[in-house]
């Protein structure tokens, strides 16, 4: 009796510096990860962190308080790996939807850059078509304007050279 007094003294003082007490943090942790979305993930964590919990159980039965906390603590470790599955397999989710988002972006960045591109070469077209448009209206303003005497009337030869064209339904040359 003196001896499982003493070894449960001794081993108190090792179980207060491991923390608070394995056993509840690992019924706590067990039971937050017991959701239907995560048993698929932690399933095998889970059962080895039960085997352990029920090791310690069944030593603290025998009497056996020094495997029993390292059992509890071996349950605790399988828990908090259990626990870890959980936070990386939620990490691996958000990197997955931030990934899409970011490649969803990436598809209207070079969308939109297509956009400014097209717009740009359509612009440049039409400033184009516009300067052709008025070098040709200069050119034809200019050529009449160019043939044409400054004064508004037409020359006095003008008319009787009109007049002096043969007309082709007449035959001119020879009568025979």
């Amino acid at each position: 009796m003196a001896f499982a007094t003493l070894t449960m003294f001794g081993f108190s003082g090792a179980a207060r510096a491991t923390g608070p007490d394995p056993a509840a943090e690992t019924q706590r942790l067990l039971t937050q990860l017991d959701a239907p979305d995560t048993r698929s993930i932690v399933q095998d964590p889970v059962a080895k962190a039960k085997a352990a919990e029920q090791r310690a159980q069944n030593a603290r039965v025998a009497g056996d308080l020094q495997h029993a906390t390292e059992l509890d603590t071996l349950a605790l470790t399988w828990a908090q790996v259990a626990d870890d599955l959980v936070r990386a397999a939620a990490a691996e989710k958000a990197l997955s939807d931030l990934q899409k988002t970011v490649t969803d972006l990436e598809q209207k960045a070079v969308r939109t850059q297509a956009l400014i591109e097209q717009t740009i070469a359509r612009r440049c077209r039409a400033e184009q078509n516009l300067a052709n448009q008025a070098e040709l209206v200069g050119s034809k303003k200019a050529a009449p304007g160019a043939a044409k005497p400054a004064s508004a009337k037409p020359p006095a030869s003008a008319k009787p050279a009109a007049a002096a064209k043969p007309n082709p339904s007449t035959p001119t040359g020879s009568n025979k």
